[in-house]
Order: structure tokens, then C-alpha cells, then sequence
């Protein structure tokens, strides 16, 4: 007879709640004005230079060392397929030097932790 008073409450402070943990992985706005994606807890963006590109790791809007990792950016089309190592910058920054991502190819960035030798692979479908 209790439990039946209790699960209207219980409830209604479930729904409250809900907004709260599905926001709780951070926000999926760039802060660098490129296109996010996300692995697991660990978000990537890709900003297009005119070089190349540039990718900034973070988890839970957290910055990850740049400097902990070491990876790899290929791009496929119906053509053709490319590997560039990426670069290791300052921050939470990797660049991709002479990368081109043309519409319609399909990026997949491969991240190894130097620590854990950890991999974690992000996918960009390029519009």
C-alpha cells in the first residue's frame, strides 16, 4: 500500500531529472566553429584550414593533451583512399598537414593513447 503513494513521486522526480543526465557529457557546440563527433566519452572536432585540418580533442568539455596521443586521418572517396599521421600541437590541438576532405568522402581519425595504447576511432561523413 506505501509503494503505491511512493511511485507517483518517484516518478515525477525522474522526469525532473532526465533533462540533467542527458546534458551531462558536455556540450556538442564547436568550439572552434568545425564539426564535432563523439567516441565513447571523447568528442572530436574537425576544422577545415586551407593547409590541411585541425582536430581538437576533449572529454566532457574537458581539453585532452594533444601530446598523449598519436594518430592517423584517412579519407575515403569512390576513388580513392589517403593516410596522413597527425600532429601533435599545443593543447588539446592535432593537425593534419596537406589533408584534403572533399564532399561526400567519409574521414575516419584513429587516436592512440601513449600511455594505454588505447584506440579510438571517429568517423566524419563529409557533406
Amino acid at each position: 500500500m506505501f509503494s503505491k503513494y511512493l511511485l507517483v513521486p518517484v516518478a515525477a522526480f525522474s522526469l525532473l531529472a532526465l533533462p540533467a543526465t542527458v546534458g551531462a557529457h558536455g556540450s556538442m557546440k564547436p568550439a572552434h566553429g568545425g564539426v564535432l563527433t563523439m567516441s565513447g566519452e571523447t568528442m572530436l572536432e574537425l576544422v577545415p584550414t586551407p593547409t590541411g585540418a585541425d582536430f581538437y580533442i576533449s572529454d566532457e568539455d574537458q581539453p585532452l593533451a594533444a601530446s598523449g596521443f598519436t594518430g592517423t586521418a584517412t579519407v575515403s572517396t569512390a576513388d580513392s583512399k589517403e593516410s596522413v599521421p597527425l600532429v601533435a600541437e599545443a593543447d588539446n590541438k592535432m593537425t593534419a598537414p596537406g589533408l584534403r576532405v572533399p564532399a561526400g568522402a567519409k574521414l575516419v581519425v584513429a587516436l592512440t593513447g601513449k600511455n594505454d595504447a588505447a584506440k579510438t576511432f571517429f568517423t566524419f561523413m563529409m557533406k
